[in-house]
């Protein structure tokens, strides 16, 4: 009778002892609209796409990843001239997550990555621009705007939907004026 429950007690020990090392079987479901990475103990192993995908808890995960498009939308930003002047100005835009480990690995939030890059790549242009030229030139602002963005989204796993560039409103005030009075 010591001998049945002494292998009972070295069983249950192997298990613990394996199920401790391995993990549990479990499943993840990723939606039409999700990617993820598959990680073992902490290293990627490859990406998944949609559907059922098992794997062992405690030494697997799979880290996912939203890949519908990710609006970005702003109105009223004040941006400097090169002449010194003030011009404000608004954009609508929208990008989509093409590769997920590229996403994933750009930003501790990958959502934020389509604002920053647009944000900076507006500025850049509207910066080399006086307030002449600004009003004269919304097509090429913006497909100078999109020619830089593209490739930095895709750099960081996106892809650029649309971008809709709100004109400048007539800019604010020139500061060579201002010092003057």
């Amino acid at each position: 009778m010591a001998m049945i429950v002494l292998v009972g007690w070295v069983i249950f020990l192997a298990a613990v002892i394996v199920g401790s090392l391995i993990g549990k079987p479990t499943t993840v479901t990723l939606l039409q609209y999700q990617g993820g990475v598959l990680y073992d103990r902490g290293r990627p192993r490859r990406e998944v796409g949609t559907g059922r995908h098992r794997v062992w808890a405690g030494i697997q995960k799979v880290i996912i990843v939203d890949k519908r498009p990710t609006s970005v939308s702003f109105e009223n930003r004040a941006v400097a001239l090169s002449d010194g002047a003030t011009a404000v100005y608004g954009f609508s835009s929208s990008a989509e997550v093409q590769d997920v480990s590229k996403a994933l690995y750009r930003a501790r939030n990958y959502n934020e990555i389509p604002t920053y890059v647009l944000l900076c790549c507006t500025r850049f242009v509207l910066n080399h621009y006086a307030s002449e030229g600004l009003q004269a030139s919304k097509e090429t602002i913006t497909q100078e705007i999109v020619n830089q963005a593209k490739p930095r989204l895709a750099a960081a796993g996106f892809e650029l939907q649309d971008f809709k560039f709100h004109p400048p409103l007539p800019c604010l005030a020139n500061a060579a004026s201002q010092r003057a009075v």
